[in-house]
């Protein structure tokens, strides 16, 4: 467990501290020449990284018996370069991730100053999005959080991958997996997506939900309880029974009808409403919504009402000003929070998340489609999309079609059993994803859509399992038409009668669609000594549609003053969808100062668009011998014939070699450990000798030991 993070006021003094004192040990920081959002913390990051190191340096040549004083004063500034990582791990995964210190670095501090540095783990756990709703104002935000199985705070969960993308992070949701990433603080950054090993989906969170496997059937009643909460300043403005009757409500606008008629009798909702609980918090104070339901967890059960009882606990609280939302929701998962008790839409929001449905999209606005109650919090019936992806729709019911010609159309909102599909799934070859046609009629819960969404055919796009994002794509009156130029793909509303639509769908050969090239560097950070050359991979990916065939890509780098570098190859001829790799040599001036220098790598469509990444070197000047010890032959001891001279050696840096001479004569240079070298004694004389070993480690720094022995 790491220890809490230093005020702002004692940070500020350690790092005014490190400055005044080691401003001559370390360059002036070097700022990446990269824009955007993460440009002021990225340089704050540096200065605080090259305090840190500035410190280690002067610390690490301070003779052995006054290195005691100086490890308090490492803490505090790995504690406050710790913060603004952590920040700018908010800000931006991947430039974070070129940031970070190499391991031969951390491995110099001292384990107080090393506990706050980052470090390269292997976790496992059940990956949980923490999604909440800002309906008012259009905003969601996901956090992503591994949850241990053992009750511990759950770990917040970036990715720093090139490739990877929050589908990929939705694609964890509600599974078990073991990841290896770097831990910072309470923190994972996952540099490769590779290293993500998911295992069965579905179980159990570590309180106690069942979750909704990827691709399996959402179904079951959903018994739920509700606990109504009263903070310290404010008051709740419903009561336990308006709250349940608003979710367990047999007919008309609630949770249970609309999760009915959507499923089609496979999932419901029952169970009680309780409270309003008193809990020890303020409208004001911070957002700690897992804190209220511990507190709410622990009146409820005082009451009579044990929460571990219940699939689903809902958290009913008046607004915090601090929160900044309406609902949030663990997707998947047991746990929800409403601050809008008067909108039973919103309960049917945050508990869709629950069941690991996301938000109803358009692709510029989060919650723009208003035809599910996962778009705009709507107490309407959901979309064909999701009932599909959740395996609500009967057998027969969803048509796959991969051939042009003209197809009747059921609607969807009715559960009658129906002559025609009611859905048209189609793929989208290029994302790997569907599209999914159908149309919607004033029955049910319909009856209360906006009369954009009634009578037409609606054309939706997804991933096709759940957790994941559904967009509206086009709502098409009779005769209008959706066309996917990339992938060659035209959807046409033929006409509507009676509640069945006639869909023409066409596919005539995709286009050229050119995106943005992605580009990979390495290892991110390197650590070396002035003058040394460190090597990076690069490695660029194609993100064109197939029809677009081989393209040219352009690398060029931007390296501050003092650096030199080049490609193996410049220019890389890449199919679409392919990738391509090089190296990357930089190497610094043998006068350049000691200090974290950041790198820029770009590369360039010829006649399209460019990516940059970015990268670190990290200037050490190591004067630290490497320890070393003799193990054979003994001290003092008496030898004969062929005698094994063995040594281990090891550094932060590594080792270069190992040299063994015996009476000031080399007799062997070994450079892989262990080791050793062979010493003829049947050619020496009866007597005393003296054997000295060598180690030379790779910024050629060395360390002697000697000892004498005697021959018979």
């Amino acid at each position: 467990m790491t220890r809490p993070l230093l005020s702002r006021p004692q940070l500020r003094t350690a790092a005014s501290v490190a400055c005044s004192t080691f401003a001559l040990l370390f360059a002036a920081p070097v700022w990446p020449s990269h824009i955007g959002e993460s440009l002021n913390l990225d340089q704050q990051l540096i200065t605080a990284n090259n305090q840190l190191l500035a410190s280690l340096s002067q610390w690490q040549k301070s003779p052995p018996a006054l290195r005691a004083s100086g490890v308090a004063q490492l803490t505090q500034l790995a504690q406050h370069r710790q913060e603004h990582l952590i920040l700018l791990l908010q800000q931006s995964p991947a430039v974070a991730a070129s940031r970070l210190m190499p391991r031969s670095l951390r491995a110099r501090l001292p384990a107080q100053a090393a506990a706050y540095v980052e470090d390269e783990v292997r976790v496992q756990g059940t990956a949980i999005a923490h999604v909440s709703d800002d309906f008012a104002n259009n905003r969601s935000r996901s956090a992503f959080k591994l949850h241990g199985s053992d009750g511990t705070t759950p770990l917040n969960v970036y990715l720093a991958d090139p490739l990877g993308s929050e589908r990929d992070l939705h694609g964890m949701s509600g599974k078990r997996m073991a990841v290896e990433a770097v831990r910072i603080g309470d923190n994972l950054l996952i540099l490769d997506r590779r290293k993500v090993q998911l295992e069965a989906a579905g179980g159990t969170t570590s309180s106690g939900g069942t979750l909704v496997a990827a691709g399996s059937v959402v179904q079951g009643n959903q018994n739920t309880l509700s606990i109504l909460v009263n903070f310290t300043d404010k008051a709740l403005t419903c009561t336990a029974a308006d709250v349940a009757s608003r979710l367990f409500g047999g007919a008309g606008a609630t949770v249970n009808n609309n999760y009915r008629e959507s499923s089609r009798g496979l999932v419901s909702f029952s169970g009680q409403a309780v409270g309003p609980f008193p809990i020890n918090y303020s409208s004001i104070g911070s957002c700690d919504y897992s804190g209220w339901a511990t507190a709410a967890n622990a009146a409820a059960k005082a009451a009579g009402f044990d929460p571990a009882l219940y699939q689903r606990v809902n958290y009913v609280t008046p607004a915090n000003s601090t929160c900044g939302w309406s609902g949030l929701a663990y997707m998947p998962g047991k746990q929800s929070w409403v601050q809008a008790c008067g909108a039973t839409g919103v309960f049917s929001h945050e508990l869709g998340h629950n069941l690991s449905l996301h938000h109803a999209s358009t692709p510029s606005s989060d919650y723009g489609d208003g035809s599910d109650p996962m778009g705009g919090a709507s107490v309407v019936d959901h979309n064909g999309a999701n009932r599909t992806m959740a395996g609500w729709m009967p057998a027969g019911s969803v048509l796959d079609v991969g051939t042009t010609g003209s197809y009747a159309l059921a609607t969807v909102s009715t559960n009658a059993p129906a002559a025609s599909p009611q859905v048209l799934r189609i793929v989208k070859p290029d994302t790997q994803e569907y599209y999914y046609v159908s149309v919607r009629q004033a029955v049910n819960l319909d009856a209360g859509l906006s009369s954009g969404y009634l009578g037409n055919v609606t054309v939706h796009r997804s991933t096709g399992t759940l957790p994941t994002r559904t967009y509206l794509m086009q709502n098409l009156a009779g005769g209008q038409a959706f066309v996917d130029s990339a992938n060659g793909i035209s959807i046409a509303n033929q006409g509507v009668s009676n509640g069945t639509a006639t869909v023409a769908v066409g596919f005539n050969g995709g286009s050229c669609a050119r995106n943005a090239p992605v580009l990979g560097i390495a290892p991110s950070s390197q650590t070396a000594g002035p003058g040394a050359t460190v090597t990076y991979g690069v490695t660029v990916t194609n993100k064109n549609t197939v029809y677009c065939g081989t393209s040219t890509f352009n690398l060029a780098q931007a390296l501050p003053a003092g650096f030199a570098g080049a490609f193996s190859a410049g220019s890389l001829s890449i199919g679409a969808g392919a990738s391509a790799s090089t190296n990357w040599s930089v190497s610094s001036s043998s006068s350049v100062a000691a200090g974290t220098y950041g790198f820029d790598a770009s590369v360039a469509e010829v006649g399209g668009s460019s990516t940059t990444a970015h990268a670190s070197d990290i200037v050490y000047i190591d004067t630290t011998p490497p320890s070393l010890t003799i193990t054979s032959p003994a001290a003092n001891s008496t030898v004969s014939g062929r005698v094994a001279i063995i040594a281990t050696a090891t550094d932060t840096t590594g080792i270069n070699w190992v040299e063994f001479y015996v009476d000031g004569v080399l007799v062997g240079r070994d450079t892989g450990s262990p080791y050793s070298a062979n010493w003829n004694a049947r050619k020496a004389n009866v007597g005393p000798h003296d054997i000295v070993v060598k180690a030379i480690d790779k910024a050629g720094n060395a360390t002697s030991q000697s000892l004498s022995v005697t021959v018979k």
